[in-house]
């Protein structure tokens, strides 16, 4: 932006903050100004608005000699009048309660401060909600999944007493580790088979409908 302004010196800078407030209020340019000068411009012409914020901030000072002994009782004189609000008293009084000051629409101001309403917001509870949903269709799907696999262990219940079942686990959580080891159990030894305790034999698979049990 520098660049472009040093390239156009002649048409873009001015000499004076009159000249350039004029040159605002005749249309098609934008005035860069120190904030408490423009806030004061502000305040006095309703034609005129201050675009975004602060490029930066800087404080005014009271410049004395180097070593001057009026340096330190001035600062702290500056301190205790803006900790005490004077200095805000005084650029109230001054800035925005003089006569000149212009009337603007306070409705714009306090639609800055309003709170935001559903319509604003609307969107995250739109999402929510679509969350949720997907949720519990993720869900409704697992629990099928699970139910329909673990008839597929057991061969011995049709579905929907498997799906009946896997719900009152569900809602017996001390029943769940129970319901996981019995599951276990018919995975690891197929529905043809069986076994007897481990002190007295082990499996045999099923042949012919007659079981064989071996001892040691």
């Amino acid at each position: 932006m520098w660049q472009y302004m040093e390239a156009r010196r002649s048409s873009v800078f001015v000499k004076t903050y009159e000249e350039g407030i004029k040159r605002v209020i005749e249309g098609n340019y934008a005035f860069l100004m120190e904030s408490t000068m423009l806030d004061y411009a502000v305040q006095r012409d309703c034609n005129l608005t201050q675009i975004g914020g602060l490029l930066d901030s800087k404080g005014y000072g009271i410049a004395t000699p180097k070593g001057s002994t009026w340096r330190d009782p001035i600062s702290l004189a500056i301190l205790e009048l803006q900790e005490k609000g004077i200095i805000q008293i005084l650029y109230d009084k001054w800035w925005k309660n003089t006569g000149d000051v212009c009337n603007r629409d306070e409705k714009s101001k306090e639609s800055k401060a309003n709170a935001l309403g559903v319509e604003n917001i609307g969107g995250v509870f739109v999402v929510l909600l679509c969350g949720l949903a997907l949720a519990v269709v993720v869900a409704i799907l697992e629990f099928c999944w699970n139910s329909k696999k673990t008839l597929q262990l057991t061969e011995t219940q049709i579905l929907c007493s498997e799906m009946a079942e896997e719900l009152r686990y569900a809602t017996h959580c001390h029943e769940s580790k129970q319901r996981q080891s019995l599951k276990g159990s018919s995975a690891k030894f197929p529905p043809d088979s069986t076994y007897v305790p481990a002190d007295t034999g082990s499996v045999i698979p099923n042949r012919g409908g007659v079981h064989y049990n071996y001892f040691d």
